[in-house]
């Protein structure tokens, strides 16, 4: 008969029990400002990653139209923390948050637990309306290139929010947790 391992009370020779993605089952959630904040959020990544801590950064980012024109705290967020984190994604529309987070903390729970980052440009933050101010261009536009750039801006801002309001599934996705063989952990019957 086998005899249970004083510390654990599991009997000895008995194959390991699956290990959960967290001790809790869930996970850490830190959502920052763009610039700064992503920056300064840098070695608490790193010590989720080395630390195998599952982990939701949510960033900020300048606006998707202005990304790479010299916007006030634009840098380039997803290089940053590419080493860092399992996944880097950058949402760049209304429609696509959802998934991305639901993704984002699958990806951070399946397998060796880690980091994830999701950038949120501001504008994909504000409601359609305020977009659509701040964007929309000059109501009325003189000449081709300016209508021309009236058209981008209202297609832009319209795309943007496209499918904003279809109800989306928020119900967690499956974790893969990938499970040790027989040979891997040298199980005797």
């Amino acid at each position: 008969p086998c005899t249970p391992n004083p510390k654990t009370g599991v009997p000895r020779g008995s194959p390991p029990t699956p290990p959960s993605p967290s001790p809790t089952g869930r996970i850490g959630v830190a959502a920052v400002t763009a610039g700064p904040g992503v920056t300064n959020a840098v070695t608490a990544i790193k010590n989720a990653q080395m630390a195998e801590s599952p982990l939701l950064l949510i960033g900020g980012a300048a606006a998707s139209l202005q990304k790479g024109r010299g916007a006030l705290q634009d840098i380039d967020q997803l290089s940053l923390f590419r080493t860092l984190c399992k996944a880097c994604v950058s949402v760049r529309t209304v429609r696509a948050i959802v998934p991305a987070l639901r993704q984002a903390i699958a990806t951070a729970q399946s397998g060796t637990p880690g980091p994830v980052f999701v950038e949120l440009p501001i504008d994909v933050l504000y409601p359609f309306h305020v977009v659509e101010k701040e964007v929309g261009g000059a109501k009325s536009a003189r000449g081709f290139r300016g209508k021309l750039v009236q058209w981008y801006l209202q297609n832009y801002v319209h795309n943007l929010f496209a499918g904003a309001w279809v109800p989306r599934d928020v119900t967690p996705l499956p974790v893969k947790v990938p499970l040790a063989t027989k040979d891997e952990v040298g199980f005797v019957p």
